[in-house]
């Protein structure tokens, strides 16, 4: 009768463990995407858990109609009961996008980031 009440407590105790470590896992689920052309920048980031302070910030290359070169960046936030979060934005006339990347946050802390993009 002993061995079968450990062997029980056993199979309990390790199903336990495996569900637990599937939950965290879930609860850090996200995804982040990003899109580069020469006249828009856009990048999107779903975190799988509402309730949080949702960031995504598009960091990109801009070259200006004088041929210069300029580093920039856009970002919009979501508060609340949200799971994503959406930025865009246009070139300013005469300018154009080279390459950019986006990075996703919660609660101000980096959980995603896109590999760099480049227009073609």
């Amino acid at each position: 009768m002993g061995k079968i009440k450990k062997m029980v407590l056993g199979m309990v105790l390790a199903v336990s463990v495996f569900g637990s470590s599937i939950s965290l896992c879930h609860a850090a689920s996200s995804s982040i995407d990003v899109g580069i052309t020469a006249t828009n920048a856009w990048g999107s980031f779903m975190y799988d858990e509402p309730g949080h302070h949702l960031k995504v910030t598009v960091y990109y290359l801009e070259r200006k109609a004088d041929g210069k070169l300029q580093m920039g960046e856009a970002s919009a936030h979501q508060f609340g009961n949200f799971i994503s979060v959406y930025v865009s934005r246009p070139s300013p006339s005469g300018c154009q996008y080279e390459n950019g990347y986006a990075t996703g946050y919660v609660d101000d802390v980096s959980r995603a980031s896109s590999a760099r993009v480049y227009v073609n």
